[in-house]
């Protein structure tokens, strides 16, 4: 091999080691991208002398699961050893168009040889140079000003983007923070998805009820709530929470409820919900729970009239309905990678051993999670652990019924996994960079009953913090 290259480059990076692999996936995201394509060298130092690759039975093994398990969509990958001054170096080269592209759950461009950290602005336009959006309709202004935002919202809004570290700014006013996330034009007029986002009179309906049979009939509660996209999340986790089984145990001294189904898959569906909805006069989101299902409902079909399946398994990126309200929700952490919120709920489901069936329309798209009437403890925090089922086939996914799952996985000898910690866990492995509140939110529980419970997980070998409390991330072992 002749090296042609002696300086790194917007599509070459050069690593001295495999230790710095997920530095590496981070330059590959920001370099695809850049330029839909980019080549990164293990065994060789940044100024390009070449110190050589120790290479073992598993090292390109490894490279490929991590590349393919944390950067989304999965573009083409290879991996070849090539050989420099009688050196051994490990070249990745990545090709791909499915912009834009995460790694670890954030999304990068490439500036010369520097990985940058991409703004709202830059994101957006990612989504609005895909067809089939309807980013157009986000972008009408309405006649509507500071007046009718909810500044309550928008503070906590611009608290909960700065802790997930996707937004550095220190509020001042609602029309400079507006401005920011591209809400409001230059005469102080709020466009539709800023009045939707934090509108203060109701913009959004969300119609729930619970039904105490299947059959529907009769209903024992009716309510309709009108807020904004923000307020209506919250109400409708909120509602279901309200409205299904939860186990109670004792584990040790401390008292643990487990919920039916796991309150993280839920709030990716609800999210998803509003995130793709299509907001028209007259149409609405609806929550109907009843004895056997929890379903969840909104007016917005998937777009190209693509599988969640090939969402969940990285084989296409995310198909935005709407890029601009999508953006905002990615910032305060509501959406973490475009395009993962269905492998979390279909790992999550499948785990945890609920049922789940989804369909699209031309009304819109369901999705009913299946409940437990006979529900018991065992199911959630014994040594029963499920991956996402594998036996479906393209081409049904209109109407998909999951499969119950049938293998097991046991814990490490002598540790206990109660619910909370299998969920923290679970959450962790697909939220390294997770902060505390993330972390409570996500699993249902009080900050400090995650901090006992993530104390716990360290103690016993479980889980390791890597780097520092603000820049470092957990390692699930």
């Amino acid at each position: 091999m002749l090296l042609m290259e002696t300086r790194e480059s917007e599509i070459l990076e050069f690593k001295k080691s495999t230790a710095q692999l997920k530095e590496a996936v981070i330059s590959l995201c920001a370099m695809l991208n850049k330029h839909n394509k980019g080549v990164v060298y293990f065994g060789i130092k940044d100024d390009g002398t070449v110190c050589g690759q120790l290479i073992g039975k598993r090292t390109t093994a490894d490279i490929s699961h991590e590349v393919r398990n944390n950067l989304k969509p999965i573009p083409e990958v290879s991996i070849t050893i090539e050989t420099f001054e009688d050196k051994d170096l490990i070249k990745v080269s990545a090709n791909g168009s499915d912009t834009p592209y995460s790694a670890y759950g954030r999304y990068y461009t490439r500036m010369d040889d520097s990985d940058i950290y991409m703004d709202s602005a830059q994101l957006r336009k990612f989504f609005e140079s895909k067809s089939n959006t309807y980013s157009h309709w986000e972008e009408e202004i309405t006649p509507y000003g500071i007046e009718k935002v909810n500044e309550d919202e928008l503070i906590r809004f611009i608290r909960e983007a700065n802790d997930t570290g996707r937004l550095n700014y220190i509020y001042r006013n609602a029309e400079e923070a507006l401005n920011k996330l591209n809400l409001m034009n230059e005469e102080g007029h709020l466009n539709m998805a800023g009045y939707y986002l934090f509108g203060n009179d109701g913009p959004v309906l969300l119609k729930e009820v619970v039904y105490p049979t299947d059959e529907r009939q009769y209903f024992t509660d009716l309510k309709q709530f009108n807020g904004n996209i923000l307020e209506c999340i919250r109400e409708g986790l909120k509602y279901i929470q309200n409205n299904i089984h939860y186990h109670a145990a004792i584990v040790g001294t401390r008292r643990e409820e487990t919920p039916e189904i796991p309150v993280e898959a839920l709030k990716e569906i609800l999210i998803n919900s509003f995130a793709h909805c299509r907001y028209q006069k007259g149409d609405y989101n609806e929550i109907s729970i009843s004895r056997s299902n929890v379903r969840i409902y909104n007016p917005g079909s998937i777009l190209n009239d693509t599988s969640p399946r090939d969402f969940a398994s990285g084989k296409v990126g995310s198909k935005i309905r709407n890029p601009l309200i999508a953006t905002v929700l990615f910032k305060n952490g509501l959406i973490d990678a475009f395009g993962t919120g269905f492998d979390r709920t279909f790992h999550l489901c499948s785990r945890f051993s609920v049922n789940y069936e989804y369909w699209n329309d031309e009304y819109g798209f369901t999705f009913v999670f299946k409940r437990s009437n006979a529900y018991d403890r065992s199911d959630v925090t014994g040594n029963t652990f499920y991956d996402p089922p594998s036996n479906f086939r393209g081409g049904q996914y209109d109407h998909f019924i999951s499969p119950r799952p049938t293998y097991t996985v046991k814990e490490p000898a002598g540790v206990y996994l109660s619910a909370t910690d299998s969920q923290i866990l679970e959450y962790l492995r697909q939220n390294s960079h997770a902060t505390i509140v993330q972390i409570s939110a996500a699993i249902g529980k009080s900050t400090a009953t995650t901090h006992r419970h993530l104390d716990l997980l360290v103690e016993t070998g479980m889980l390791e913090r890597i780097g520092s409390r603000k820049t470092g991330y957990w390692k699930v072992q």
